[in-house]
Protein backbone atom coordinates (compact mmCIF):
# COMPACT_ATOMS: atom_id res chain seq x y z
CA UNK A 1 0.00 0.00 0.00
CA UNK A 2 0.95 3.56 -0.25
CA UNK A 3 1.73 5.77 2.45
CA UNK A 4 -0.95 8.08 0.78
CA UNK A 5 -3.68 5.86 1.87
CA UNK A 6 -2.91 7.37 5.55
CA UNK A 7 -4.80 10.19 6.11
CA UNK A 8 -4.71 10.35 9.75
CA UNK A 9 -1.86 9.55 11.48
CA UNK A 10 -2.26 9.85 15.79
CA UNK A 11 0.56 9.94 18.20
CA UNK A 12 -0.20 8.53 22.07
CA UNK A 13 2.79 8.78 23.89
CA UNK A 14 2.41 7.57 27.76
CA UNK A 15 4.57 7.79 30.63
CA UNK A 16 7.39 5.83 32.08
CA UNK A 17 7.56 1.96 31.36
CA UNK A 18 10.07 -0.32 30.17
CA UNK A 19 9.38 -2.95 27.03
CA UNK A 20 10.34 -6.08 29.59
CA UNK A 21 8.23 -4.70 32.71
CA UNK A 22 4.97 -3.89 30.19
CA UNK A 23 5.13 -6.61 27.51
CA UNK A 24 8.18 -8.80 27.84
CA UNK A 25 5.60 -11.67 29.43
CA UNK A 26 4.32 -12.15 25.10
CA UNK A 27 7.48 -14.42 24.72
CA UNK A 28 7.23 -16.93 28.02
CA UNK A 29 6.94 -19.76 26.64
CA UNK A 30 4.03 -20.33 30.14
CA UNK A 31 2.12 -17.75 28.45
CA UNK A 32 -0.93 -17.89 26.51
CA UNK A 33 0.27 -18.04 22.28
CA UNK A 34 3.53 -17.00 23.12
CA UNK A 35 4.71 -14.14 20.58
CA UNK A 36 8.06 -14.04 18.94
CA UNK A 37 9.12 -10.59 20.23
CA UNK A 38 12.70 -9.95 22.09
CA UNK A 39 11.00 -10.50 25.86
CA UNK A 40 11.70 -12.86 28.71
CA UNK A 41 12.08 -16.40 29.03
CA UNK A 42 10.81 -18.59 31.95
CA UNK A 43 14.15 -21.04 32.36
CA UNK A 44 16.39 -19.97 35.40
CA UNK A 45 19.51 -20.15 32.92
CA UNK A 46 18.55 -16.96 31.36
CA UNK A 47 16.50 -15.75 33.93
CA UNK A 48 19.37 -15.59 36.95
CA UNK A 49 22.17 -14.05 35.12
CA UNK A 50 19.63 -11.32 35.07
CA UNK A 51 19.59 -10.34 38.92
CA UNK A 52 20.02 -7.56 40.58
CA UNK A 53 21.73 -6.66 43.69
CA UNK A 54 21.14 -3.62 45.98
CA UNK A 55 22.70 -4.01 49.91
CA UNK A 56 23.53 -7.15 49.47
CA UNK A 57 19.84 -8.51 48.57
CA UNK A 58 19.28 -10.49 45.27
CA UNK A 59 16.36 -8.99 43.11
CA UNK A 60 15.41 -11.56 40.76
CA UNK A 61 12.50 -11.29 37.75
CA UNK A 62 8.97 -11.29 39.17
CA UNK A 63 5.49 -11.50 37.87
CA UNK A 64 3.55 -8.57 39.15
CA UNK A 65 -0.21 -9.06 39.44
CA UNK A 66 -3.21 -6.98 38.30
CA UNK A 67 -3.48 -5.91 42.54
CA UNK A 68 0.42 -4.72 42.38
CA UNK A 69 0.12 -1.14 40.29
CA UNK A 70 0.85 1.23 43.10
CA UNK A 71 4.93 1.54 42.81
CA UNK A 72 7.11 4.23 44.24
CA UNK A 73 8.09 6.44 41.66
CA UNK A 74 11.55 5.68 40.18
CA UNK A 75 14.09 8.08 40.01
CA UNK A 76 15.12 8.83 36.35
CA UNK A 77 17.45 11.55 35.57
CA UNK A 78 20.59 10.97 33.29
CA UNK A 79 22.39 10.14 36.51
CA UNK A 80 20.62 7.33 38.10
CA UNK A 81 20.08 5.94 34.63
CA UNK A 82 23.23 5.64 34.15
CA UNK A 83 23.61 3.17 37.01
CA UNK A 84 20.94 1.35 35.75
CA UNK A 85 21.96 1.01 31.97
CA UNK A 86 25.77 0.62 32.90
CA UNK A 87 26.25 -1.36 36.45
CA UNK A 88 26.56 -5.58 35.79
CA UNK A 89 23.43 -7.56 37.36
CA UNK A 90 24.71 -9.30 40.19
CA UNK A 91 23.92 -13.11 38.09
CA UNK A 92 26.48 -12.03 35.86
CA UNK A 93 24.69 -11.17 32.56
CA UNK A 94 27.44 -10.05 29.83
CA UNK A 95 25.14 -7.13 28.77
CA UNK A 96 25.45 -4.83 32.39
CA UNK A 97 22.04 -3.05 32.14
CA UNK A 98 21.64 -4.50 36.57
CA UNK A 99 21.58 -1.61 37.93
CA UNK A 100 18.11 -0.89 38.04
CA UNK A 101 17.41 -1.58 41.94
CA UNK A 102 20.98 -0.23 42.97
CA UNK A 103 19.78 2.58 41.34
CA UNK A 104 16.24 2.49 42.75
CA UNK A 105 17.29 2.56 46.33
CA UNK A 106 20.11 4.61 45.89
CA UNK A 107 18.87 8.20 43.96
CA UNK A 108 15.58 7.79 46.15
CA UNK A 109 14.63 11.01 47.96
CA UNK A 110 16.09 10.50 51.85
CA UNK A 111 12.83 10.87 52.92
CA UNK A 112 10.94 8.31 50.72
CA UNK A 113 12.97 5.29 50.22
CA UNK A 114 11.01 2.66 48.09
CA UNK A 115 8.91 0.43 49.92
CA UNK A 116 9.40 -2.06 48.03
CA UNK A 117 12.56 -2.18 45.71
CA UNK A 118 11.72 -5.40 44.35
CA UNK A 119 9.06 -4.23 41.93
CA UNK A 120 11.25 -1.96 39.72
CA UNK A 121 12.51 -5.95 38.79
CA UNK A 122 8.52 -6.94 38.25
CA UNK A 123 6.82 -7.23 35.16
CA UNK A 124 2.60 -7.55 34.02
CA UNK A 125 1.22 -9.75 31.86
CA UNK A 126 -2.14 -10.06 29.95
CA UNK A 127 -4.08 -10.05 33.23
CA UNK A 128 -3.16 -6.66 33.97
CA UNK A 129 -2.26 -4.87 30.16
CA UNK A 130 -5.18 -6.36 28.32
CA UNK A 131 -5.32 -3.58 25.70
CA UNK A 132 -1.68 -4.09 24.35
CA UNK A 133 -2.12 -7.72 24.86
CA UNK A 134 -5.12 -6.73 22.06
CA UNK A 135 -3.23 -4.54 19.90
CA UNK A 136 0.25 -7.13 20.30
CA UNK A 137 -1.91 -9.85 18.99
CA UNK A 138 -4.10 -7.80 15.88
CA UNK A 139 -1.85 -5.25 14.52
CA UNK A 140 1.72 -4.52 14.98
CA UNK A 141 4.32 -4.02 18.05
CA UNK A 142 7.68 -2.89 17.52
CA UNK A 143 10.44 -4.76 20.33
CA UNK A 144 13.26 -2.53 19.35
CA UNK A 145 11.75 0.97 20.06
CA UNK A 146 14.06 2.54 22.74
CA UNK A 147 13.51 6.36 24.02
CA UNK A 148 15.89 8.66 22.72
CA UNK A 149 18.17 9.76 25.34
CA UNK A 150 19.00 7.80 28.54
CA UNK A 151 16.83 10.87 30.42
CA UNK A 152 13.85 11.68 32.01
CA UNK A 153 10.54 13.18 30.40
CA UNK A 154 10.62 15.99 29.80
CA UNK A 155 13.96 15.47 27.53
CA UNK A 156 12.78 12.60 25.86
CA UNK A 157 9.22 14.64 25.26
CA UNK A 158 11.43 16.91 23.17
CA UNK A 159 13.16 14.65 21.34
CA UNK A 160 10.03 13.39 20.09
CA UNK A 161 8.10 16.57 19.12
CA UNK A 162 11.30 18.18 18.08
CA UNK A 163 14.14 15.41 17.43
CA UNK A 164 16.53 17.37 19.27
CA UNK A 165 16.85 18.91 22.94
CA UNK A 166 18.11 21.94 24.82
CA UNK A 167 18.08 20.96 28.01
CA UNK A 168 19.80 17.26 29.52
CA UNK A 169 17.29 16.64 32.70
CA UNK A 170 13.70 18.01 33.80
CA UNK A 171 13.73 21.33 34.49
CA UNK A 172 11.52 23.42 37.15
CA UNK A 173 10.76 26.33 35.69
CA UNK A 174 9.63 26.70 31.97
CA UNK A 175 11.12 24.78 29.11
CA UNK A 176 13.53 26.58 26.76
CA UNK A 177 11.88 27.57 23.72
CA UNK A 178 12.52 25.56 20.61
CA UNK A 179 11.23 24.22 17.30
CA UNK A 180 8.72 21.38 17.58
CA UNK A 181 6.37 19.56 15.26
CA UNK A 182 3.57 21.89 15.67
CA UNK A 183 5.80 24.30 13.86
CA UNK A 184 7.12 21.69 10.98
CA UNK A 185 3.77 20.67 10.45
CA UNK A 186 2.00 24.38 10.15
CA UNK A 187 5.39 25.08 7.88
CA UNK A 188 4.50 22.20 5.50
CA UNK A 189 0.47 23.16 6.11
CA UNK A 190 -0.49 19.13 7.60
CA UNK A 191 -3.40 20.40 9.85
CA UNK A 192 -2.95 19.01 13.14
CA UNK A 193 -4.36 19.28 16.74
CA UNK A 194 -3.67 17.75 20.26
CA UNK A 195 -6.30 16.67 22.88
CA UNK A 196 -5.85 16.80 26.31
CA UNK A 197 -7.74 14.35 28.59
CA UNK A 198 -8.29 15.90 31.96
CA UNK A 199 -9.01 19.39 32.76
CA UNK A 200 -5.19 20.68 33.08
CA UNK A 201 -3.18 21.79 30.76
CA UNK A 202 -1.36 19.85 27.85
CA UNK A 203 2.30 18.91 28.22
CA UNK A 204 3.85 22.15 26.04
CA UNK A 205 2.08 24.86 28.28
CA UNK A 206 5.45 24.50 29.21
CA UNK A 207 7.25 26.18 26.46
CA UNK A 208 5.65 29.48 26.37
CA UNK A 209 5.55 30.27 23.67
CA UNK A 210 2.36 28.13 22.96
CA UNK A 211 0.72 29.18 26.29
CA UNK A 212 -0.91 32.01 24.74
CA UNK A 213 -2.54 29.55 21.91
CA UNK A 214 -3.00 26.89 24.62
CA UNK A 215 -5.04 28.83 26.74
CA UNK A 216 -7.02 30.45 23.97
CA UNK A 217 -7.53 26.67 22.23
CA UNK A 218 -8.85 25.38 25.57
CA UNK A 219 -11.39 28.23 26.56
CA UNK A 220 -12.89 27.16 22.81
CA UNK A 221 -13.04 23.55 23.14
CA UNK A 222 -15.08 24.05 26.32
CA UNK A 223 -17.46 26.41 24.29
CA UNK A 224 -20.09 24.27 22.35
CA UNK A 225 -18.49 24.74 18.76
CA UNK A 226 -15.26 25.89 19.18
CA UNK A 227 -12.17 24.06 17.77
CA UNK A 228 -8.83 25.19 18.46
CA UNK A 229 -6.01 23.58 17.79
CA UNK A 230 -5.38 22.46 21.46
CA UNK A 231 -8.69 20.49 22.89
CA UNK A 232 -10.07 18.70 25.25
CA UNK A 233 -10.19 15.00 24.94
CA UNK A 234 -13.60 15.00 26.35
CA UNK A 235 -14.88 16.70 22.29
CA UNK A 236 -12.33 14.12 20.89
CA UNK A 237 -15.51 11.48 20.60
CA UNK A 238 -17.96 13.32 19.19
CA UNK A 239 -15.61 15.47 16.50
CA UNK A 240 -13.99 12.24 15.45
CA UNK A 241 -17.54 10.52 14.75
CA UNK A 242 -19.14 13.56 12.85
CA UNK A 243 -17.84 12.78 9.31
CA UNK A 244 -19.48 16.29 8.36
CA UNK A 245 -16.40 17.87 9.96
CA UNK A 246 -13.13 17.66 8.84
CA UNK A 247 -10.55 16.01 10.90
CA UNK A 248 -6.86 17.12 11.29
CA UNK A 249 -4.40 15.03 9.74
CA UNK A 250 -2.13 14.89 12.28
CA UNK A 251 -3.98 14.24 16.03
CA UNK A 252 -1.67 13.88 19.44
CA UNK A 253 -3.85 12.42 22.33
CA UNK A 254 -2.45 13.36 25.23
CA UNK A 255 -2.94 11.52 28.93
CA UNK A 256 -3.50 12.98 32.42
CA UNK A 257 -0.52 13.26 33.90
CA UNK A 258 0.57 12.24 37.02
CA UNK A 259 3.22 14.39 37.31
CA UNK A 260 1.19 17.74 38.17
CA UNK A 261 -1.70 18.95 39.96
CA UNK A 262 -4.01 16.73 38.24
CA UNK A 263 -7.35 14.99 39.37
CA UNK A 264 -7.54 11.95 37.39
CA UNK A 265 -4.55 10.85 36.00
CA UNK A 266 -3.92 8.22 33.20
CA UNK A 267 -0.66 7.95 31.57
CA UNK A 268 1.15 5.00 33.87
CA UNK A 269 3.64 7.24 35.44
CA UNK A 270 4.21 6.07 38.95
CA UNK A 271 2.63 5.76 41.25
CA UNK A 272 -0.65 5.73 38.91
CA UNK A 273 -1.03 2.07 38.29
CA UNK A 274 -1.40 1.11 34.75
CA UNK A 275 -5.13 0.39 34.78
CA UNK A 276 -6.77 3.64 34.12
CA UNK A 277 -3.69 3.84 31.13
CA UNK A 278 -5.12 0.99 29.78
CA UNK A 279 -8.78 2.14 30.27
CA UNK A 280 -7.75 5.24 28.24
CA UNK A 281 -6.10 3.57 25.16
CA UNK A 282 -9.42 1.24 24.94
CA UNK A 283 -11.54 4.01 24.71
CA UNK A 284 -9.65 5.97 22.18
CA UNK A 285 -9.51 2.68 20.01
CA UNK A 286 -13.37 2.38 20.39
CA UNK A 287 -13.54 5.48 19.56
CA UNK A 288 -11.89 5.68 16.67
CA UNK A 289 -13.37 2.11 14.85
CA UNK A 290 -16.48 3.62 16.23
CA UNK A 291 -16.09 5.57 12.47
CA UNK A 292 -15.65 3.19 9.70
CA UNK A 293 -14.95 5.49 7.12
CA UNK A 294 -12.38 7.59 8.99
CA UNK A 295 -10.50 4.54 10.64
CA UNK A 296 -9.55 2.47 7.83
CA UNK A 297 -7.42 5.57 6.42
CA UNK A 298 -5.96 6.14 9.88
CA UNK A 299 -2.56 4.93 11.73
CA UNK A 300 -2.47 5.14 15.34
CA UNK A 301 1.34 4.90 17.37
CA UNK A 302 1.54 4.28 20.71
CA UNK A 303 4.59 4.31 23.12
CA UNK A 304 6.21 5.81 26.19
CA UNK A 305 8.56 8.60 26.56
CA UNK A 306 11.09 6.75 28.64
CA UNK A 307 11.36 3.48 30.76
CA UNK A 308 10.90 5.27 34.07
CA UNK A 309 14.00 3.36 35.91
CA UNK A 310 11.75 -0.12 35.31
CA UNK A 311 14.22 -3.22 34.20
CA UNK A 312 14.89 -4.15 30.86
CA UNK A 313 17.63 -6.25 29.67
CA UNK A 314 18.89 -4.73 26.22
CA UNK A 315 20.93 -2.81 25.99
CA UNK A 316 20.15 0.61 24.09
CA UNK A 317 21.34 1.77 20.98
CA UNK A 318 24.96 2.97 21.04
CA UNK A 319 23.93 6.41 18.92
CA UNK A 320 25.48 9.20 20.33
CA UNK A 321 23.55 13.09 21.17
CA UNK A 322 24.30 16.04 22.70
CA UNK A 323 21.09 17.38 24.55
CA UNK A 324 21.39 20.58 26.44
CA UNK A 325 25.43 20.69 26.00
CA UNK A 326 25.68 16.96 27.55
CA UNK A 327 27.28 14.45 25.28
CA UNK A 328 25.10 11.04 25.71
CA UNK A 329 26.71 7.83 23.83
CA UNK A 330 23.51 5.99 23.76
CA UNK A 331 19.47 6.13 23.15
CA UNK A 332 17.31 5.63 26.17
CA UNK A 333 16.00 2.17 27.62
CA UNK A 334 13.44 0.21 25.08
CA UNK A 335 9.64 0.77 25.81
CA UNK A 336 6.74 -0.77 24.55
CA UNK A 337 5.44 0.70 20.90
CA UNK A 338 2.37 -0.06 19.05
CA UNK A 339 1.68 0.49 15.55
CA UNK A 340 -2.34 0.19 15.48
CA UNK A 341 -3.88 0.44 11.93
CA UNK A 342 -6.22 -1.15 9.46
CA UNK A 343 -3.02 -0.72 7.09
CA UNK A 344 -0.73 -3.24 9.19
CA UNK A 345 -0.29 -6.69 9.49
CA UNK A 346 -2.25 -8.48 12.11
CA UNK A 347 -0.11 -9.60 15.30
CA UNK A 348 3.17 -8.97 13.82
CA UNK A 349 6.60 -8.12 15.01
CA UNK A 350 8.64 -5.31 13.97
CA UNK A 351 11.94 -5.52 15.09
CA UNK A 352 13.74 -3.13 13.69
CA UNK A 353 15.68 -0.31 15.61
CA UNK A 354 13.14 2.76 16.55
CA UNK A 355 13.74 5.27 18.51
CA UNK A 356 11.12 8.67 19.13
CA UNK A 357 12.98 10.49 16.10
CA UNK A 358 11.33 7.65 13.89
CA UNK A 359 7.67 9.40 14.08
CA UNK A 360 9.20 12.75 13.14
CA UNK A 361 10.62 11.15 9.94
CA UNK A 362 7.47 9.25 9.12
CA UNK A 363 5.47 12.61 9.33
CA UNK A 364 8.47 13.39 6.84
CA UNK A 365 7.90 10.64 4.95
CA UNK A 366 3.94 10.75 4.64
CA UNK A 367 3.38 14.79 4.61
CA UNK A 368 7.39 16.33 3.45
CA UNK A 369 7.29 14.33 0.28
CA UNK A 370 10.17 11.69 1.90
CA UNK A 371 12.60 14.74 2.64
CA UNK A 372 14.79 14.28 6.07
CA UNK A 373 12.75 16.05 8.54
CA UNK A 374 15.84 18.02 9.62
CA UNK A 375 19.59 17.27 9.64
CA UNK A 376 19.48 15.67 13.24
CA UNK A 377 16.89 13.46 12.63
CA UNK A 378 18.57 12.56 9.49
CA UNK A 379 21.66 11.72 11.59
CA UNK A 380 19.59 9.35 13.75
CA UNK A 381 17.96 7.70 11.23
CA UNK A 382 20.84 6.06 9.33
CA UNK A 383 20.81 3.52 12.75
CA UNK A 384 17.41 3.26 12.76
CA UNK A 385 14.66 1.59 10.30
CA UNK A 386 11.97 3.26 8.81
CA UNK A 387 9.10 3.45 10.09
CA UNK A 388 7.13 3.13 6.88
CA UNK A 389 8.47 0.23 6.39
CA UNK A 390 5.68 -1.36 8.98
CA UNK A 391 2.97 -0.55 6.61
CA UNK A 392 1.72 -4.08 5.33
CA UNK A 393 1.50 -4.73 1.28
CA UNK A 394 -1.84 -4.43 0.83
CA UNK A 395 -4.65 -3.09 3.08
CA UNK A 396 -5.96 -5.27 5.34
CA UNK A 397 -8.97 -2.88 6.22
CA UNK A 398 -10.51 -4.99 9.49
CA UNK A 399 -11.65 -3.74 12.95
CA UNK A 400 -10.98 -6.15 15.60
CA UNK A 401 -12.64 -5.95 18.47
CA UNK A 402 -11.47 -6.63 22.34
CA UNK A 403 -13.36 -9.16 24.20
CA UNK A 404 -16.44 -8.61 26.23
CA UNK A 405 -14.83 -9.80 29.26
CA UNK A 406 -11.70 -7.84 28.60
CA UNK A 407 -13.54 -4.89 28.19
CA UNK A 408 -15.32 -5.58 31.36
CA UNK A 409 -12.44 -6.25 33.07
CA UNK A 410 -10.73 -2.52 32.01
CA UNK A 411 -14.19 -0.81 33.16
CA UNK A 412 -14.13 -2.72 36.79
CA UNK A 413 -10.42 -2.24 37.38
CA UNK A 414 -9.87 1.01 36.41
CA UNK A 415 -12.81 1.97 38.82
CA UNK A 416 -11.16 -0.01 41.49
CA UNK A 417 -7.89 1.59 41.03
CA UNK A 418 -8.69 5.34 41.42
CA UNK A 419 -5.18 6.58 43.92
CA UNK A 420 -6.06 8.76 46.42
CA UNK A 421 -2.63 10.03 45.88
CA UNK A 422 -3.71 10.99 42.35
CA UNK A 423 -6.22 13.39 42.97
CA UNK A 424 -6.25 17.37 42.63
CA UNK A 425 -4.72 20.03 44.54
CA UNK A 426 -1.53 18.35 45.84
CA UNK A 427 1.83 19.72 43.98
CA UNK A 428 4.34 16.84 44.24
CA UNK A 429 8.23 17.33 44.36
CA UNK A 430 9.06 16.44 40.66
CA UNK A 431 10.46 18.80 38.15
CA UNK A 432 7.28 18.29 36.06
CA UNK A 433 5.19 18.50 38.91
CA UNK A 434 6.97 21.88 39.93
CA UNK A 435 6.76 23.11 36.16
CA UNK A 436 3.12 22.55 35.97
CA UNK A 437 2.14 24.16 39.35
CA UNK A 438 4.41 27.61 37.86
CA UNK A 439 2.03 27.67 34.59
CA UNK A 440 -0.70 27.11 36.61
CA UNK A 441 0.28 30.59 38.82
CA UNK A 442 1.06 32.26 35.23
CA UNK A 443 -2.33 31.52 34.02
CA UNK A 444 -4.01 32.91 37.19
CA UNK A 445 -1.61 35.65 36.99
CA UNK A 446 -1.96 36.55 33.87
CA UNK A 447 -5.50 35.51 32.70
CA UNK A 448 -7.55 35.32 35.92
CA UNK A 449 -10.76 35.87 33.79
CA UNK A 450 -9.70 33.08 32.53
CA UNK A 451 -10.78 31.00 36.27
CA UNK A 452 -13.99 31.71 35.99
CA UNK A 453 -14.92 30.28 32.75
CA UNK A 454 -16.01 27.05 31.54
CA UNK A 455 -13.54 24.29 31.78
CA UNK A 456 -10.93 26.17 33.66
CA UNK A 457 -12.60 24.83 36.95
CA UNK A 458 -9.83 22.34 37.72
CA UNK A 459 -7.04 25.33 37.59
CA UNK A 460 -9.02 27.61 39.14
CA UNK A 461 -10.11 25.10 42.25
CA UNK A 462 -6.09 24.50 42.51
CA UNK A 463 -4.92 28.14 42.49
CA UNK A 464 -7.41 28.74 45.11
CA UNK A 465 -6.19 25.85 47.24
CA UNK A 466 -2.93 27.23 47.16
CA UNK A 467 -4.13 30.99 48.72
Amino acid sequence: MSLADIETIIIVLMENRSFDHMMGYLSLASTSSPMAVEGLKDDAAWRDPLTNIASGKLYPLERLGPDMQEIDDPTHDHNSIRVQIDAPPAGGAPNQMGGFVQSYVEFAPKNKPPKNPALVMGYYDAATVPIYDFFARNFVICDHWFAALPSGTQPNRLMAMSGESSIVDNARVFLPDQPLVYDWLTHHKVTWCAYQSGDFFPFFSLMPKWLPEITTSLSFSAATSGRGRFRRYSRFAEEWGNNAAAMPQVIFIEPEYTDGPHGDTNDDHPPTGVAKGQAFLADIYKTLTANPTRWEKTLMIVTYDEHGGFFDHVPPLSIPTTAGGFPFATTGVRVPAFVVSPHVASGAVFSGPLDHTSILQFLADRFGGGADYSPAVAARQAQLVPLRTILAPAPILRSPSPETDTVTWLGTVADAMKMPIATGNMLGDSENAQAFHNIALKVARDHPDLLTTPGWEKVAAYVEALG
